[in-house]
């Protein structure tokens, strides 16, 4: 079995098919979104932070801020993709700077707790006979006090969790599962998130029997996935940012159609079909509307006159049922032996 990690189970609990795309058939995509590209180059400015104070150097914020636009600069390409059109790249190194900049301001001079690791490497095991494994990078270990230990953990993100979605939050859990066992003296750890988009520290912990909960959902979670045999796409608001848009059977249309001028939309087969389909379906909601409306008076005529079948010129109406609001009309073509009204 392969060693998981939060992410690889999260693609799977997304979008199985995603998971098949990135770990089954392990294609690889070199297209970033801007969130994630930021992210990344926040990221790194906060990583060189710390480097610089375990260094006893302390850079300036004017330090930090210039490496940060060095960063994006030298990094950014064509390739990185902005789903949020009405936004451009220019806005979203701005917010990146905004997030540096208030993490100086709240944190400086640094001296909160002692920086343990960096971006740090961790696996775990969730059974005895080491069958479930997980592995992980943590942003930050430090130590606040004797047997204190942090988990940081930094999102650029543009929306904050509540309390509830905390709570559940498996990543940091189960990064605490390691950080219990490599410091045998941790009496308590705090899973901490910096939401730097909004200059907030959100700060929880976990029980024990919170953390085997915890590792009982993932050992499920695996299972799961090693028992798939099929990966059906799920699609959700999510899609827009996914990688495999274009080889995914949900998707792969939308991408097409994007891409080509208004001209050529309008002309493309599988828009001209969706289109047609759409105006006919219109049509017969109209005409359903209409067959209902001309039952009606036929139940009421015949009501009125006490008859059951009523005869057109080719056709003839009967009604089935009892009388209520169960009878229906049935409509049939004369048969062979039966005389036309007209010749």
């Amino acid at each position: 079995m392969p060693v998981y990690s939060h992410s690889r189970i999260s693609s799977f609990e997304k979008c199985p098919l995603q998971y098949r795309f990135r770990y089954i058939d392990k294609i690889k995509r070199d297209t970033p979104g801007i969130e994630a590209f930021m992210g990344n180059r926040v990221h790194e400015v906060l990583e060189k932070l710390y480097r610089d104070l375990l260094m006893s150097k302390r850079p300036s914020l004017d330090e930090l801020v210039t490496l940060y636009h060095r960063l994006w600069a030298s990094n950014f390409s064509a390739r990185v993709k902005i789903v949020k059109t009405e936004y451009t790249a220019a806005h979203y190194e701005a917010v990146g700077e905004r997030c540096v900049v208030d993490y100086h301001q709240r944190y400086e001079p640094f001296d909160q707790a002692a920086t343990l690791g960096l971006e740090e490497r961790v696996e775990m095991s969730l059974d005895a006979a080491n069958r479930y494994r997980l592995q992980g990078y943590i942003d930050r270990i430090a130590r606040a006090g004797d047997g204190i230990y942090e988990i940081h953990d930094y999102k650029t993100s543009s929306s904050l969790p509540s309390n509830a979605d905390l709570a559940k939050d498996r990543q940091l859990s189960l990064y605490q599962m390691a950080v219990e066992k490599r410091f045998k003296d941790a009496r308590e750890v705090r899973l901490i998130w910096h939401y730097l988009a909004f200059d907030q520290e959100l700060t929880s912990s976990r029980t024990s029997e919170q953390i085997e909960k915890q590792k009982t959902d993932a050992m499920r979670a695996i299972d799961a996935i090693e028992a798939a045999r099929e990966y059906p796409p799920h699609e959700s608001p999510l899609c827009r940012w996914c990688d495999y848009r274009d080889i995914c059977p949900v998707q792969k249309h939308l991408v097409k159609v994007e891409a080509l001028p208004a001209n050529e939309y309008m002309n493309e087969d599988g828009v001209r079909l969706v289109d047609r389909l759409a105006a006919l379906q219109a049509q017969r909601r109209d005409v359903e509307r209409d067959i209902g409306r001309v039952e009606e008076a036929i139940l009421a005529y015949a009501e009125k006159e006490g008859a059951t079948a009523l005869r057109g010129t080719e056709h003839q109406a009967r009604l089935t049922g009892e009388p209520g609001p169960k009878r229906r009309v049935a409509l049939s073509p004369f048969k062979p032996e039966q005389m036309p009204l007209f010749e």
